[in-house]
């Protein structure tokens, strides 16, 4: 009779599950982006399809343009940490966001062109045009037939960003804040983080009571750049000290403060599928459980995204930290099942932001996906992520599209 070997215990199992790569970048950063962009493409690509049952806020009042942010400011925050510390290369590192920030700015001015001359072959008003929650549509651009009368202010105008996609707007917000990065992981380096978290939260608490916009840039009416400073910063932040942030949670004050932030999603969660106003999801996909009117009155006041309030913040770093846990203990599973999708989109990111502006005109341009077919819409956005997926598999136009 053969013996009949030990069973493991469930430690030794959760061992073999946890994220131990030995890799320079941190591949649950770059999963976590990935998903991200998933949740950025359904979202911008305005049909409703199955995939709309997670992006519409069903992971918690949060959307993918707070994770782009953060998580961007998290990567940089990763990256400056080794160049500063391990290289000892302080002045290299701000001399390459500087240098980054000048190339995403004509980067930008580049999409922003080649969607007006897009639009001389096909219809682009998928991206030259927003449509408000009221139904109003809104002119991104402007009326080109008076180019020759206006073209000074035009000229000046598409220079400072004040044109440009709505899908693209965030970008404009980003190469702003790369501008104002150096200055900040300056400050880390000399260990100054109160210093930082200190002017990002005045900053922040200044806007919410006093509005301004001050660059004056488009992007700035859906990502006040003042306010949404705060996701960067903090994610830089975290980003810089990952490995301090990590060892704190794995003592007993950490596991207390962890115990914390899941109560405090999971209260976030419960909240958010209360919501009474996620568009075309069906009823039974929502809870009844708080009032839709005192709903809207909480909603409105602490978690809109443009002015991003203090409830829509507290949720975005409280889905940071539990997804970043998540994948930190269970990631074997999850990366051999989802891996090979999020992780190559994650790392080439903003290559994929810049491309999905494009997608959205074509699907915009395909009478097939504008019928409301649920399932044809499905079709739609599964084949803008395998579009995306494969050209990132093989580097397609690598040389010309940042990544």
């Amino acid at each position: 009779m053969k013996d009949i070997p030990a069973m493991k215990p469930m430690g030794s199992f959760m061992k073999m599950w946890q994220y131990s790569s030995e890799e320079k970048r941190d591949l649950r950063v770059d999963f976590i982006r990935g998903f991200v962009m998933l949740i950025l493409i359904v979202v911008h690509i305005d049909i409703f399809s199955l995939y709309n049952f997670i992006a519409w806020e069903r992971i918690g009042a949060v959307t993918g343009a707070e994770g782009f942010v953060m998580l961007s400011g998290a990567i940089l925050g990763l990256l400056s940490r080794k160049r500063i510390y391990d290289e000892g290369a302080l002045g290299t590192t701000i001399s390459k966001q500087f240098g980054r920030a000048f190339l995403l700015y004509r980067t930008s001015l580049v999409v922003i062109l080649s969607i007006a001359l897009l639009n001389i072959f096909i219809d682009a008003s998928a991206a030259m045009t927003f449509k408000a929650y009221s139904g109003k549509v809104y002119n991104l651009y402007p009326d080109f037939a008076l180019f020759s009368q206006y073209q000074d202010r035009i000229i000046a105008k598409f220079v400072m960003l004040r044109y440009g996609p709505h899908q693209f707007q965030i970008l404009g917000l980003y190469v702003v804040l790369l501008m104002f990065s150096p200055f900040i992981l300056w400050l880390l380096a000399k260990k100054q983080v109160l210093t930082v978290l200190t002017i990002s939260w005045l900053i922040y608490l200044a806007n919410s009571g006093f509005p301004v916009r001050p660059t004056g840039a488009q992007f700035e009416y859906a990502f006040p750049i003042l306010s949404w400073q705060v996701l960067f910063v903090h994610g830089l932040v975290i980003g810089f000290y990952r490995n301090e942030i990590w060892n704190f949670f794995h003592s007993k004050k950490g596991a207390i403060a962890f115990s914390i932030i899941m109560v405090i999603y999971l209260a976030l969660l419960f909240f958010t599928y209360n919501n009474p106003m996620s568009g075309k999801l069906p009823d039974y996909m929502r809870l009844h459980v708080i009032d839709p009117e005192t709903f809207k009155s909480i909603y409105h006041q602490y978690f809109r995204k443009n002015t991003l309030g203090l409830g829509r913040l507290l949720n975005d770093f409280a889905i940071l930290f539990v997804s970043y846990a998540l994948l930190s203990y269970f990631w074997k599973p999850i990366n051999k099942v989802f891996g090979w999708f999020f992780i190559p989109i994650g790392q080439a990111s903003l290559y994929v932001f810049i491309l999905h502006v494009y997608a959205c005109v074509l699907i915009a341009n395909i009478v097939w996906f504008q019928q409301g077919d649920i399932w044809i819409n499905t079709l739609a956005h599964s084949l803008v992520f395998v579009l995306m997926w494969l050209m990132v598999k093989y580097k397609v136009a690598y040389n010309i599209i940042p990544r």
